[in-house]
C-alpha cells in the first residue's frame, strides 16, 4: 500500500507538471527529488560573432570558436591530428545529455561530446586527456554515423560504431544526439546513445550500447568538451561544426542491462 501510494503521488505531480505546461521529473528507485531536473543547459543565444559563453573555454587546437546564426561554431588548427577541442567544468558522472549538431562538410568532418572529462586534451596537456565521448561523424573513415568513443591517457578509442543502425549525417542538416552515461556498477559503465534529424520523432531504442570497464573512467565525475574533427590536415580548413541546444541532467533512471531505455516520463 505505501508503494502504491508513492506512484499516486507521482501521477498526481506528473499530471500538475504537464497542466502548468513543464516536463514532469523523471523519478526512479527511491523516487529521488533531483531526478529530472537540468543541471546545465546552453543555447548559445548570444550575437554573431560573440566568444562561447563562460564556462567554455579552448583547450587544445581551436582555430575558430564563436557563435553564429544561434549556435556554436567550432573548427580545428590544421595539422597532423585536425581536432579542436572546447571545455567546461560542469559536473558530469551519470548523467543523460542531449544537444544538436550539423556539419557543414559531411565528407570531412565529425562532432564529439565528452562527459566525465578531466580538462585534458589527448598527449599535449598535464594530465593527458580522458573521458567518455559519443562521436557523431560522415563518410571519411567509411564508418559513417554515431559511434562511443573514451579518451584514456590521451589516446582516443572507438568502443563501439552504430554504423549499421543509423543513416550517415547529412551536411547542412540539424541532428539531434541522447548520449546516456551510467556506472552500472563498481567496475562498469554504460555507455548508450542516438540520433536522429531535428524534427523527426526521437527513436525509441538505443542505436550503440557499450559496457566498458576501463579503469581510470570509472566512479569518477569529471566536466564536458565539444570535439569538432577535419579529415583535412593541411591548410586551410574552412568547414565549421556547429553545436546548440545543450541539455544536461543527472541520471536517476538507469537502464536495465539489456540496453533497453528506460522511458521518461514526460518525452
Amino acid at each position: 500500500m505505501k508503494n502504491q501510494g508513492l506512484i499516486h503521488l507521482f501521477i498526481l505531480a506528473a499530471a500538475s507538471a504537464v497542466q502548468a505546461g513543464v516536463d514532469p521529473p523523471i523519478f526512479a528507485d527511491g523516487f529521488e527529488s533531483r531526478c529530472g531536473q537540468v543541471g546545465y543547459q546552453e543555447n548559445f543565444a548570444l550575437d554573431d560573432g560573440d566568444p562561447w559563453p563562460e564556462p567554455w573555454v579552448a583547450v587544445g587546437s581551436v582555430d575558430v570558436a564563436d557563435v553564429q546564426g544561434g549556435g556554436a561554431r567550432l573548427r580545428p588548427t590544421p595539422g597532423g591530428y585536425s581536432l579542436a577541442r572546447m571545455y567546461a567544468p560542469v559536473d558530469t558522472q551519470d548523467v543523460e545529455l542531449s544537444f544538436t549538431f550539423r556539419l557543414e562538410d559531411a565528407t570531412t568532418q565529425g562532432v564529439g561530446f565528452y562527459v566525465r572529462s578531466n580538462g585534458g586534451y589527448l598527449d599535449e596537456t598535464l594530465p593527458a586527456g580522458e573521458g567518455y565521448a559519443v562521436f557523431l561523424e560522415g563518410t571519411f573513415r567509411g564508418r559513417p554515423g554515431i559511434s562511443v568513443w573514451k579518451e584514456e591517457n590521451g589516446r582516443e578509442q572507438e568502443l563501439q560504431n552504430g554504423t549499421n543502425t543509423v543513416p550517415p549525417p547529412q551536411q547542412s542538416v540539424n541532428y539531434r544526439v541522447r548520449l546516456r552515461v551510467h556506472q552500472e556498477d563498481a567496475e562498469n559503465t554504460r555507455l548508450q546513445a542516438k540520433m536522429w534529424p531535428v524534427g523527426d520523432p526521437e527513436p525509441p531504442g538505443w542505436q550503440v550500447s557499450h559496457l566498458d570497464a576501463t579503469a581510470v573512467l570509472q566512479n569518477v565525475s569529471g566536466g564536458i568538451a565539444v570535439d569538432s574533427w577535419s579529415v583535412r590536415t593541411a591548410a586551410p580548413i574552412t568547414d565549421h561544426t556547429f553545436v546548440d541546444d545543450i541539455e544536461i541532467e543527472p541520471l536517476c533512471n538507469p537502464v536495465a542491462t539489456s540496453g533497453t531505455p528506460t522511458a521518461p516520463v514526460g518525452r
